[in-house]
């Protein structure tokens, strides 16, 4: 089975209930839930004139937030239904980002040294081969480009005990593999989300010729700093409890 495939599909699914039930910044661009978007954290220097790539796009709301800053975006996901979210979003937006529906394991497509920034929130736990993924990553961009990557903490793969607000690691270094399923979709095979170690994520990304500026774990900002927050909302205020001590 193609595992990104079926994640694919399993998206699908839940495309329309996740775009509902979250708040997704058209303003700023949004690292992790429930915390920090860029204009804290500022790892953009500049949009204007800029070619930018997001891969995993879901909505399209990063690759939104780019165009209205000046930038050429182009926003890449493998689901056609986060797709049809993100043409609602261009239109109501009166934005020009460039929609793709593909395959993340295959970007050859991609013409080398095209763009100064490639960015991806969150999908590089749905991708099988992480190798081929940053090295496509790497090709894409200019010399001196920029890459931001946020994905899941390998700590996420764990369980969390609510009456005890903490977490139960079993084996850091071997985490677990998550099953799922998309809640319209019970028939249809299994979804995955792959854990790496830090480590392993790493030298993944320096292996590829990557020079790492900074390693980040946000952490969920208080209720009451909603403002400052570029992606949250029902979807995830459920897990703030979790995501104030732990990295997503």
């Amino acid at each position: 089975m193609n595992m990104e495939k079926g994640n694919i599909s399993g998206w699908s699914g839940m495309s329309d209930e996740y775009q509902e039930k979250s708040f997704i910044s058209l303003t700023d661009i949004h690292l992790a839930p429930l915390s920090l978007g860029d204009q804290e954290v500022g790892l953009i220097d500049n949009f204007l004139g800029k070619r930018f790539l997001e891969l995993g796009c879901g909505a399209a709301q990063n690759s939104i937030v780019a165009d209205r800053n000046g930038a050429c975006a182009v926003a890449v996901d493998g689901s056609s239904r986060q797709l049809y979210h993100a043409l609602k979003l261009r239109v109501e937006s009166n934005s020009n980002v460039e929609l793709v529906k593909a395959d993340l394991e295959n970007l050859d497509w991609l013409k080398s040294e095209s763009f100064d920034y490639v960015i991806s929130m969150f999908a590089l736990e749905f991708v099988e081969d992480i190798e081929r993924f940053i090295a496509q990553c790497f090709r894409a961009l200019h010399a001196d480009g920029t890459f931001i990557l946020s994905t899941v903490h390998p700590l996420s793969a764990f369980d969390w005990d609510h009456e005890k607000s903490q977490l139960i690691v079993s084996d850091y270094f071997n985490p677990p593999l998550e099953i799922w399923k998309d809640s319209k979709s019970e028939n249809n095979p299994p979804n995955f989300t792959l854990f790496r170690t830090i480590g392993e994520i790493f030298t993944t990304i320096s292996n590829a010729g990557f020079v790492v500026e900074k390693l980040l774990e946000p952490v969920a900002e208080h209720k009451m700093d909603r403002a400052k927050i570029p992606y949250g909302g029902q979807y995830w205020e459920p897990f703030r409890d979790r995501l104030e001590r732990i990295p997503f």
